[in-house]
């Protein structure tokens, strides 16, 4: 793993841990669920969206989508699962 992916990591991270701090509902398997998805999706996601989109972005900027989509989490897989498949029920929320 390299720096830039460890960066990716780390700002995804921290974003769903703040998500889930806001929450005050959630169950504590809820909560690692949510940190989890917004890991992932900000780790693979990120270097999707600017591979798709043709942005060329600097590694800090790069790591503050991550953050951005670590804090959106499942929110964002639904977004974009919805997008390139229309006719799909999307992940419930």
């Amino acid at each position: 793993m390299d720096r830039q992916e460890l960066m990716l990591l780390i700002a995804g991270f921290t974003g769903s841990v703040i998500s889930v701090l806001s929450k005050k509902t959630n169950s504590l398997r809820d909560s690692l669920l949510a940190i989890f998805a917004g890991t992932g999706s900000a780790y693979f996601l990120t270097p999707l969206m600017f591979s798709v989109t043709g942005v060329e972005a600097s590694p800090n900027t790069q790591s503050a989508m991550a953050f951005l989509l670590g804090v959106l989490g499942m929110r964002t897989v639904d977004l974009i699962v919805g997008k390139f498949f229309p006719d799909s029920k999307g992940v419930s929320l």
